[in-house]
């Protein structure tokens, strides 16, 4: 076998491995950026859905609201003196 067509078999398996290598790692990210939309998407809905709990809470018992924000401050606080 002639050197030359070896060296040649040889550069052309590399770019073939280069250009499969390079669609792989285009699909990937195709793949993971779908991936990311759609939780950022369902994030984005239970959040929604949270703040609208949280809202007819406040409207139907603005007293048990401001009692609950209290608390939780008070607990931040404490934490946070304790991790000085």
């Amino acid at each position: 076998m002639d050197a030359a067509k070896l060296r040649e078999d040889v550069q052309q398996a590399s770019r073939s491995i280069q250009d499969n290598l390079a669609e792989g790692i285009g699909r990937a990210q195709e793949k993971m950026e779908a991936t990311l939309r759609r939780t950022a998407d369902q994030t984005q809905g239970m959040f929604a859905t949270m703040n609208e709990e949280f809202g007819s809470l406040v409207r139907e018992s603005p007293i048990i609201a401001l009692g609950g924000a209290f608390a939780v401050g008070y607990l931040i606080a404490k934490l946070a003196r304790a991790f000085k």
